[in-house]
């Protein structure tokens, strides 16, 4: 029997669970009522147990939606009844996937799921506690005929505001995020445009898009609105947003039903639901200086604004630039702030309209042109700035003056606008004041020193040198955030320091939660902990660069990104409140099926490919003489909208897996012998040993398979437990077996786990039995005064007698003893990071190129270098000895930089041709590379490269790029090509 579960496509997203009713065996139950009740148009529909119409309405489900079906269930009879289904209707790990497992326990992490519909007959399998827990706040069960509708939990908190609310103090009171955080979700897009604003209500985030794509990748969502699930990061819609308006700004509000958004034109309420205007607010033309929409707030049906006159045009700017590109500071119109009659979120005009009505409540307009970036309200009053003029208050309820302050000694200490829009001191368009119910701050980029004037009368109180400081305004003190060793906790009366803050690194501002404050530092956050006044890195991702680190609703949030820096992690991503691991009832670590060791031969040769990149150590060597030329033999099929993995042979036979959890095993005709399933995506290729194929799986387990007939073995959950999130339009493991396996005399080595701080587990299991031989669970917090320790970041490898990966920003490569997985990494008590990763699993775009360095036997070195994402790289080249006492050139492993060192000897040969490389076979005279020139990326090659001259001697154009690590050569001197488009060649000698 197979285990199943293939993966989740980018096709709108996750969560809805429905328990088969014993009505829908009835005619009358059918597919469309079942759509009928799921309220929602993308989400998940995950089927536990085959309901009434079988396999075929599982898959109806999908087919007639844009739903993604999950299907669970302890049978795996259903199981593959689900998977052929799917797989007829072309849907298998596109939007349909199919999981074994009793339904005492639902594979979801907490608040993952839309809906639930449960019936008569599976009602009693399902604990109300699993359902309840698997639902998001405000989804919605169907037990029968009873719904129950789950209820948001009492201290959540909302991130209504662009500084969470109108104060402008990016502090939220939300009472679950606090301790321990695992991953939520990871989720697209990865990156974004500049600028970036983001709000959050009614379990949704709004991200509003700008006009400046200064990286190839940011293109596509330049000028765009999202709206996002923000318990599991569907995208529910996203439509366009006007080209021309700045959207820095307080200019975005989100409600349980809608989004406001204040542009050039009006106020738009956006449906939450549908992403439609619903309605259009415009301040009457006698009131304003014109119709644009510089600063919004909202409290108690009561929408305030400042409006007024028309700004700078700025311009869309798509990047025709390939990678991550550099920093465009200079590329923005408008940020100047000369001229307040054009410059962003000026205006004279304040507004109060009752939002159901839509009646101005009241009005109050100045001689003098008020800053947007210094407005903000507390609970009863509006405070004012304009630049060098005044200080002003006016009343919340009536808008009446109370008053306006002139006092020299303030205006001087506050001090005209400072340039801003530097890569230190960050954003011009940032807000620079704040408020509480008895003081007014002024900080940001554009302030000189720190300022604190009196509420009451805008009085100046107190003054602090540094001015470019971002502030959290919490009861224990000020938190400002500073660059180079500035910042400090201040206390509010009288400006003493009452403590130094870990440095900021550049211009990302800082937010809060209950117990911690989150800001940038160099390569990741840096957390500092309110309540004992310690700091954690946390390394995977920094702060992306306007919002900071979003707090609502239970979760945090990070992402997408407009830059590169120090990171392993890219795109929308989730953290939650961690849980402790609990053990997955009936279904143990290790599964295995009748005569599970006894296998067939397979009848292994001398000069197999057994394993990715040709071995354990990932050299990509070969004893078989590379061929004089080669013709195709013939090709195959093997997934559709699925990138496979890169084939091995052993014994004439081809083995490949690919992202939708198959496994398979061609002939040496190129024709299917077996497929066979994991439960979720496999990223890298089987290893062949003892007459067995072994598999990690992104749903947490390793594989084992008889070589011969593909007959299930054995498998081993690595994860801790089973805890599903979505990630990049996948379901997997919160702990994948993203890195493939090693196997090394009798022992199977994995690794599962994405960032330290979900934990990251390694394994040594008996390749026979599968029973477990050595484990390691504590790599990921090596360094606990910093929460700081090793990340799941790249495949498998053995050298030097030590298993090795990449292990993410602080710890280069995770290095483990062989015999007993003790984690062989010093700890590193930092709050920085040095090194980078873009996981091939997580980003194939960016990971898919290889490096090379290779040593012959007359001590020249044969090298390629290719950054971690595909920007950088230097040519093939053949490199004479190094010369007595020389050393060699350390390079990092992600190649960030790619160096040649001091005066290097000359070259005996470079390949001029600017060949990128997704794979090598090295022999002992030739090397097989695939790729695609610089020049013409569109056309993909296989070529053979003497090494001695660096003269091609025969190419092969391929219909697609070849995969990572993608070619293999058997005993005869065939070679094997998996490509990006599901195809495998084969060429002969």
């Amino acid at each position: 029997m197979h285990f199943a579960h293939s993966r989740l496509t980018a096709a709108w997203g996750v969560a809805c669970i429905i328990t088969a009713q014993a009505s829908l065996s009835s005619a009358e139950q059918s597919v469309a009522g079942d759509l009928d009740r799921i309220d929602t148009k993308r989400g998940v529909v995950a089927v536990l147990d085959l309901p009434g119409g079988g396999a075929e309405h599982v898959v109806a489900l999908a087919a007639q939606s844009e739903l993604t079906l999950y299907f669970q269930s302890k049978d795996s009879g259903q199981v593959d009844a689900v998977r052929k289904a799917a797989a007829k209707a072309g849907l298998l790990g596109q939007r349909v996937f199919a999981d074994r497992g009793a339904l005492g326990i639902i594979h979801l992490a907490d608040n993952v799921a839309d809906c639930i519909l449960v019936g008569e007959t599976a009602k009693a399998q399902v604990p109300k506690s699993e359902l309840l827990r698997a639902l998001r706040p405000d989804a919605i069960a169907y037990v029968g005929d009873q719904k129950i509708v789950k209820p948001e939990p009492k201290g959540y908190d909302h991130w209504t505001h662009p500084y969470h609310g109108p104060d402008n103090n990016p502090q939220s009171a939300d009472e679950f995020v606090r301790g321990a955080f695992r991953t939520q979700f990871l989720a697209d897009p990865k990156f974004s445009p500049m600028p970036e604003q983001t709000v959050a209500g009614g379990g949704r985030i709004f991200k509003a898009m700008g006009h400046i794509a200064h990286k190839a990748n940011q293109n596509a969502m330049l000028n765009t609105l999202l709206c996002i699930n923000a318990y599991n990061g569907t995208i529910l819609w996203k439509r366009p947003l006007s080209p021309g308006f700045m959207i820095h700004r307080n200019t975005m509000i989100a409600t349980d039903d809608a989004l406001y958004m204040g542009d050039h034109e009006s106020c738009k309420v956006i449906d939450a639901k549908t992403g439609k205007v619903r309605d259009e607010i415009k301040v009457p033309k006698g009131l304003t200086d014109g119709p644009v929409w510089k600063w919004m707030a909202m409290r108690d049906g009561v929408l305030y604004a400042l409006v007024g006159n028309p700004e700078v045009k700025v311009s869309t700017k798509p990047s025709t630039r390939g990678g991550l590109g550099h920093w465009p500071w200079g590329m923005w119109e408008g940020h100047d702030y000369k001229d307040p009659r054009t410059a962003f979120g000026f205006g004279r005009t304040l507004v109060a309209i009752d939002i159901k009505s839509k009646d101005i409540l009241w009005s109050y307009r100045d001689e003098e042109f008020l800053d947007a970036r210094a407005i903000c309200m507390n609970s009863k009053n509006l405070y004012l700035f304009s630049a060098e003029h005044f200080l002003a208050c006016v009343e919340v309820e009536s808008g009446k003056l109370l008053w306006k302050n002139k006092d020299d000694d303030l205006l001087k200490a506050i001090g005209p606008n400072q340039k801003a829009q530097h890569y230190v001191t960050g954003y011009a368009t940032t807000c620079y004041m704040k408020c509480t119910e008895d003081h007014l701050f002024f900080a940001g980029p554009q302030r000189k020193q720190m300022v604190v004037a009196t509420a009451r009368d805008g009085k100046l109180a107190w003054t602090h040198p540094d001015g470019n400081l971002q502030l959290v305004l919490r009861k224990d003190g000020i938190y400002a955030a500073g660059p180079k060793a500035t910042g400090v906790r201040l206390d509010y009366e009288s400006g003493k320091k009452l403590g130094a803050l870990p440095t900021r690194r550049a211009c990302t501002r800082a937010t809060g939660c209950v117990d911690s404050v989150f800001y940038r530092t160099s390569g990741g956050t840096v957390r500092v902990l309110t309540e004992t006044n310690g700091a954690e890195h946390i390394a995977a991702m920094r702060p992306p660069c306007q919002d900071g680190v979003i707090v609502s609703n239970g979760h945090l949030y990070w992402g997408p990104w407009m830059c590169g820096c120090q990171l392993s992690l890219y795109g929308n991503i989730s953290l939650a409140p961690a849980k402790a691991i609990r053990e997955n009832g009936a279904a143990t670590a290790l599964q295995t099926a009748a005569g599970y060791r006894e296998v067939a031969s397979l009848g292994a040769k001398a000069g197999d490919w057994p394993s990715y990149r040709g071995g354990n150590d990932r050299k990509d060597t070969t004893t078989v003489a590379v061929p004089d030329g080669v013709q195709l033999q013939w090709k195959a099929k093997i997934c559709n909208g699925a990138l496979p993995t890169a084939p091995v042979v052993v014994g004439g036979f081809v083995f490949i897996a690919d992202r939708t959890g198959a496994v398979q095993c061609l002939d040496p005709n190129g024709k299917q012998v077996w497929k066979s399933y994991t439960a979720g995506p496999v990223y890298y290729p089987p290893a062949v040993s003892k007459d067995r194929v072994f598999v990690g799986s992104a749903d947490g387990r390793v594989y084992a398979f008889e070589a011969t007939t593909g007959r299930f073995l054995w498998s081993y959950r690595v994860a801790p437990e089973e805890r599903w999130i979505p990630a990049y339009g996948r379901l997997v493991s919160t702990w994948p077996v993203a890195g493939g396996v090693v196997v090394h005399e009798g022992l199977v080595y994995a690794a599962a786990g994405i960032a330290n701080y979900d934990g990251t587990y390694v394994a040594a299991l008996d390749a026979v039995s599968g029973e477990l031989r050595a484990s390691s669970d504590s790599s990921g917090s090596l360094a606990s005064e910093v929460n700081g320790g090793v990340s799941m970041q790249g495949n498998l490898r053995i050298v030097n007698n030590e298993l090795q990966f990449l292990g993410g920003g602080v710890y280069e490569v995770a290095r483990y003893q062989l015999k007993t997985l003790n984690c062989l990494n010093s700890p590193k008590v930092q709050l920085n990071s040095q090194f980078r990763t873009a996981f091939y699993p997580l980003y194939p775009t960016y990971g898919k190129f290889v490096s090379l360095e290779h040593s012959r036997e007359d001590g020249s070195t044969i090298y390629h270098d290719a950054s971690y994402e595909g920007s950088k790289f230097t040519n093939l080249t053949l490199a004479p000895p190094l010369a007595p006492g020389q050393k060699r050139i350390s390079k990092e492993e992600a190649r960030w930089a790619v160096r040649r060192g001091k005066n290097p000897p000359k070259d005996i040969w470079s390949d001029k041709q600017n060949r990128r490389f997704t794979s090598f076979i090295v022999g002992a005279e030739r090397i097989i590379t695939s790729g695609h020139s610089e020049k013409t990326p569109k056309e993909k090659f296989l070529t053979a490269i003497n090494m001695a001259d660096g003269a091609d001697v025969w190419t092969q154009s391929l219909p697609s790029e070849a995969v990572k690590g993608g070619t293999a050569i058997d005993s005869e001197g065939r070679i094997y090509v998996a490509l990006e488009d599901g195809q495998l060649l084969c060429y002969q000698p």
